[in-house]
C-alpha cells in the first residue's frame, strides 16, 4: 500500500510540474521530484509513513505556486527549451 501511495505522489508531482509554464521551474520539480524519491525509496515502515506525509505537504506547496505562477507569468514568451 505504501508503494502504491508514493507511487500516486510521484504522479501527482509530476502532474503539477507540467502546470509551470516555465521550463526551469517545471523540469526543476521534476528532477526535485524524482531526487526525493530516489532517497526515500528503500525507507520502509514509520520513518516511510512520515517522509509520505511531508511529501504530501510538499505537493500543496507545489501546486500553490503553480498557480501563483500562472496567475503572474501568463504572458510570458516560450524559451527556447519550450519549442
Amino acid at each position: 500500500m505504501a508503494s502504491e501511495t508514493a507511487r500516486a505522489l510521484y504522479r501527482a508531482f509530476v502532474r503539477v510540474g507540467r502546470a509551470f509554464n516555465d521550463y526551469n521551474v517545471r523540469e526543476y520539480v521534476r528532477r526535485r521530484a524524482r531526487a526525493g524519491f530516489e532517497e526515500n525509496r528503500l525507507l520502509r515502515g514509520e520513518e516511510a509513513t512520515l517522509e509520505l506525509r511531508k511529501g504530501w505537504t510538499e505537493l500543496e506547496v507545489a501546486r500553490r505556486q503553480a498557480t501563483v505562477y500562472a496567475l503572474f507569468g501568463a504572458t510570458r514568451k516560450p524559451s527556447a527549451m519550450d519549442v
